[in-house]
């Protein structure tokens, strides 16, 4: 995805989350740093990764843990997936996340990140992902937050999501499956004057004085060469141009209009 050709067609589907491989994307540093922020939870772990998409998440996890298995729907993904991974690396196989072909328990950390938005049957899916989490195993999820994307009636502007849950909805409804669970916000940086996605940039273009600077960013993003965008942004704002994976904070204080919510959803240690 060529940032000089960022515009409103550009959001995080699930399209493009399944195909997400190229660092110099608008969206590598949202995406990527969730797996980063999810590391921390892994050292030494058995660990899932449900809908990995293209598998770019798993060598971040890998780094920490002890066995890193990722599962996606789509078939030819995961074939794409299985040719660039090293020998010895994760394994990555098909499967379906309501029907995940593990025993009880099998694993100490679960990471899904933008899954559970896509799905009709939500219940089902966590209720899965509880089967699957060993005791005192952390699952870390992740969803778009509805109080920033704002769907209409109900229904969410993204056309490839299917319900999208404020904070308060996800917490109960990650409650009915998981003891523990507490709710984080992701945000970028606060240096970041302009964000690199057009809904969050349109907002800002509400605020008067906050046109220009989205319509000189617009203008920057269309230059060739992604070296000279970084040179300018350096020296109007003092950060590059595109946020990488240490630009976004994870934060509990952040949890209301966070563009993205995280959950911990930690389990109980005793028997289910």
């Amino acid at each position: 995805m060529s940032t000089a050709h960022l515009d409103k067609q550009q959001r995080p589907d699930g399209h493009e989350e399944r195909h997400l491989t190229d660092p110099s994307s608008p969206w590598w540093g949202v995406h990527a740093a969730r797996y980063h922020f999810a590391a921390a939870y892994v050292d030494g772990c058995r660990v899932l990764d449900v809908a990995c998409g293209s598998g770019y998440g798993l060598s971040i996890l890998q780094a920490r843990a002890n066995m890193v298995i990722g599962v996606d729907i789509d078939l030819q993904t995961v074939i794409n997936v299985r040719a660039g991974l090293p020998r010895g690396s994760s394994e990555v196989i098909v499967a379906d996340g309501l029907n995940l072909p593990f025993e009880d328990k099998s694993f100490d950390a679960i990471i899904s990140f933008e899954t559970v938005e896509h799905l009709e049957q939500r219940a089902g899916f966590l209720a899965e992902l509880r089967r699957l989490l060993a005791p005192k195993g952390t699952c870390i999820i992740s969803t778009p937050n509805a109080n920033h994307t704002l769907p209409v009636n109900g229904k969410p502007q993204n056309p490839y999501h299917v319900y999208e849950y404020t904070p308060q909805e996800l917490h109960l409804e990650l409650s009915n499956h998981f003891p523990d669970v507490t709710m984080l916000g992701q945000v970028l940086d606060k240096r970041f004057v302009i964000p690199p996605f057009w809904d969050e940039q349109e907002r800002l273009s509400g605020q008067g004085r906050m046109r220009a600077h989205v319509l000189f960013w617009r203008a920057l993003n269309k230059l060739p060469f992604a070296s000279v965008r970084d040179r300018v942004s350096r020296a109007l704002w003092g950060q590059p141009f595109l946020p990488q994976e240490a630009d976004y904070h994870f934060k509990e204080t952040d949890v209301e209009m966070a563009p993205v919510l995280v959950a911990l959803c930690r389990q109980d240690s005793s028997p289910a």
